[in-house]
């Protein structure tokens, strides 16, 4: 009985260790039908997306180059550091002490990017050959090495860095023409697929799919690198040495607007004087004084009211308020002439430019009408942005005609009350070196596609403003204000220029010409074209807030003069010796420069 008992207890453990086998059997069998049958497909894909990579290759940076195909800015391969915090897993402490010795950051940093919830982190982007070799050698488990174009400027940073502007860590445009033909200069993204190892490198004759990046536009430029080299170069010194605040240099060829060079310089608090980050030829606004004269002028002549021989009698001081009514009024009611106390003087037009009269310019700005001088202004240009295509170009600023005072044509006619920006006033003086035509200004010459297509970016039509005859007038009379009066620093041996001065005041942050302390700040500006009878070359100059001398004649007009001398070497121009010059005979104030008297009469 008991051995009956036995078989039966041993049979009983068999079967249940029998049924647990065929049950375990069963099991694997299903699981590894289940593995290799029914999701044998999605196995299979996420081994190779363990195995498979996927990156995404930028399109090259199109270059930018000046006139003559000389780079300006380019894009180039520098290393880049990165890690896959999920490969790092728990070394990410170990991993953060190697590395921060050799790629210059705090280990709490590479600590911070390693055990980020992500399968990429940057930990050094402009690496440097050392660094990169430094990782190679150490072969980290999740810390990779790759490539990302960074952008190049082979004539340094600042160079025509208002104009150029500048592209971000990303090779995006953030300011200047980098920014505002983004679109341009952005390639198209390529992407590359295949097979890596454990350690992020490739496999040899894995895999590998490629669709090509397409490379960004170039874009070559109007600007000079010679002529941009020389005039940062000399508007710098000028800075130093007149002690100012910044200027502004800025020169075209009139007959087609191209901008040859054009420059902005600042003085730094710490003294140091540098390219400006924005470009203040197109951004910035002040009123131009004197130069303003030539345009009103020119109106003048170009409505038949008078020839550059007109001789008229000039009073010493206009008023044109009374008393009662100039209270509350920004500026003088009684415009005074040159400082000088004469009465009245017979003076024709050319005399009253030529020595830059006040009262004179006043007293046929008067004949012309507010009308007719507000209309020629915007014939001109100005209170308008000037189709350059150029970020956060300024319009300016000319009140309406129901605005305007009683003492507004006066201030405007003259350059003050009326907000421009250097490239208006350069532009202005362009038409009447263009024999009264205006063309717009233009920096971009062509942009070149990667496809070999070459693209020309389009600009206003160009539009009379003024007779050519009137325009050749003008000129005269602007080569005489070189030749005998308040300009005769911005001249060249041998070359009959044709320029203007003006020493304006600038409006303090209270809405006046006076700060708190009851001083003034100037801008000193020249403008011209040369040679004068067949133009080839324009220029304004600006000194801005000069301390030691602040009169135009003094501190623009002789950077104007070293400058375009360079400039006429530079191209080979030679001297035109057609002009002829009206005979008016030179004003007794000649003695005296107009920009001084101007500011010793409001004195």
């Amino acid at each position: 009985m008991a051995r009956a008992n036995f078989s039966l207890q041993e049979n009983w453990r068999l079967v249940v260790l029998s049924a647990f086998f065929f049950v375990a059997a069963l099991a694997l069998g299903w699981r590894l039908f289940h593995i290799q049958v029914l999701t044998s497909d999605e196995r299979v894909q996420i081994g190779v997306n363990q195995r498979m990579y996927e990156s995404i290759t930028d399109g090259e940076r199109g270059q930018i180059l000046d006139r003559d195909g000389n780079n300006l800015a380019l894009s180039f391969p520098q290393p880049i550091i990165y890690a896959d915090p999920h490969v790092v897993g728990d070394l990410a402490i170990e991993y953060a002490e190697i590395l921060a010795p050799i790629i210059n950051r705090q280990p709490k940093y590479i600590l911070a990017e390693l055990t980020r919830e992500s399968r990429f982190s940057y930990l050094q982007r402009e690496a440097t050959i050392q660094m990169q070799a430094s990782v190679e050698e150490l072969g980290l488990v999740g810390i990779y090495i790759d490539e990302e174009p960074r952008r190049f400027y082979s004539s340094g940073d600042y160079f025509a860095r208002g104009t150029i502007g500048l592209a971000g860590v990303d090779n995006q445009g953030v300011s200047g023409l980098e920014l505002q033909y983004d679109e341009y200069l952005t390639g198209e993204s390529g992407l590359e697929v295949g097979e890596r190892n454990l350690y992020g490198g490739r496999i040899p004759n894995g895999r590998i799919q490629i669709e090509p990046a397409t490379q960004g536009a170039d874009l070559y430029l109007t600007l000079d690198r010679a002529l941009q080299t020389q005039v940062e170069l000399e508007l710098g010194e000028a800075i130093e040495t007149l002690n100012a605040k910044g200027g502004v240099v800025a020169i075209s060829k009139p007959a087609t607007g191209e901008i040859l060079a054009m420059a902005s310089m600042v003085r730094t608090e710490d003294g140091e004087i540098v390219t400006t980050s924005d470009n203040r030829a197109v951004t910035w606004v002040y009123e131009p004084g004197s130069v303003m004269k030539a345009v009103t002028i020119a109106a003048v002549i170009n409505e038949g009211l008078a020839r550059p021989t007109t001789v008229r009698a000039i009073d010493d001081a206009i008023e044109l308020y009374d008393e009662e009514e100039c209270v509350g009024v920004k500026y003088d009611c009684t415009f005074k002439e040159l400082g000088l106390v004469y009465g009245t003087k017979e003076m024709t037009l050319e005399e009253i430019l030529v020595n830059s009269s006040n009262t004179g310019t006043i007293t046929w700005a008067l004949d012309l009408g507010k009308e007719r001088l507000h209309r020629y202004l915007i014939d001109f240009g100005f209170n308008q942005k000037t189709d350059l295509d150029f970020p956060y170009e300024a319009s300016g600023a000319l009140k309406s005609l129901e605005n305007w005072s009683g003492v507004e044509i006066a201030t405007t006619g003259m350059g003050q009350g009326i907000d421009v920006t250097p490239i208006q006033m350069l532009s202005a003086y362009n038409a009447l070196a263009n024999g009264g035509v205006y063309v717009s200004p233009q920096i971009i010459q062509s942009i070149a596609h990667s496809s070999g297509d070459m693209e020309y970016v389009a600009t206003s039509p160009s539009r009379r403003i003024i007779e050519e005859q009137s325009a050749r007038e003008i000129t005269q009379m602007l080569a005489a204000v070189v030749a005998r009066g308040t300009a005769r620093k911005a001249g060249v041996p041998g070359y009959a220029i044709a320029a203007k001065t003006g020493t304006a005041r600038k409006v303090q942050s209270n809405g006046t010409y006076e700060d708190e302390e009851g001083l003034y700040q100037y801008a000193s500006t020249v403008v011209g074209y040369f040679p004068a009878s067949a133009p080839e070359l324009s220029m304004i100059v600006i000194i801005d807030e000069p301390t030691d001398q602040f009169y135009a004649s003094e501190t623009a007009a002789p950077l104007f003069g070293n400058l375009a001398s360079w400039a006429l070497r530079h191209y080979k121009i030679a001297p035109a010796s057609d002009l002829v010059y009206s005979s008016a005979t030179q004003n007794e104030t000649d003695n005296l420069t107009v920009d001084e008297a101007e500011i010793e009469s409001a004195q």
